[in-house]
């Protein structure tokens, strides 16, 4: 019998593993390009406009169901920002484009809102017991990136 407890188990493992190899191709394919743009050859100006920009757009990503809870930023050269999201709830797929509309001045805040659909989105895929989406992290820069925390 607990043989067939540890089968179920890694077989589970294997199959998360499958679809976080997947995602991980798929996440950030059409946002890659445009943050390293963003961040290639650029210095502290290009963090304070950042920061000014997730200030300003923080209600719209709680309106979105994600809610700004920290921000770590690199001053090295080039630099890097990561941005930690508490998921609350995310927005019903038929009102996100509204929401991106909202944003569609500011790049970044669009590829950060574009992120987090496609990380929730994704974790939904995911079937790990009793664990659900905590954090979603951003990281903007050359080599750009997200995870995710489940709890």
């Amino acid at each position: 019998m607990s043989e067939s407890i540890l089968d179920k188990a890694k077989a589970s493992m294997e199959s998360a593993k499958e679809k976080l190899n997947t995602a991980k191709e798929n996440l950030f394919d059409d946002e890659k390009n445009e943050i390293i743009e963003q961040f290639k050859g650029s210095g502290q100006e290009k963090i304070k406009e950042t920061l000014t920009t997730f200030n300003k757009y923080s209600s719209l990503f709680k309106e979105a169901g994600y809610d700004l809870s920290s921000i770590n930023a690199s001053v090295s050269i080039p630099p890097d920002i990561s941005i930690s999201f508490k998921y609350l709830d995310s927005a019903p797929v038929e009102k996100r484009d509204e929401l991106i509309g909202k944003a569609n001045e500011n790049k970044i805040a669009v590829i950060i809102l574009k992120s987090l659909f496609k990380a929730s989105d994704f974790s939904e895929s995911l079937k790990m017991g009793d664990f659900r989406l905590k954090t979603i992290n951003v990281k903007l820069g050359l080599i750009p990136g997200i995870s995710i925390s489940f709890s």
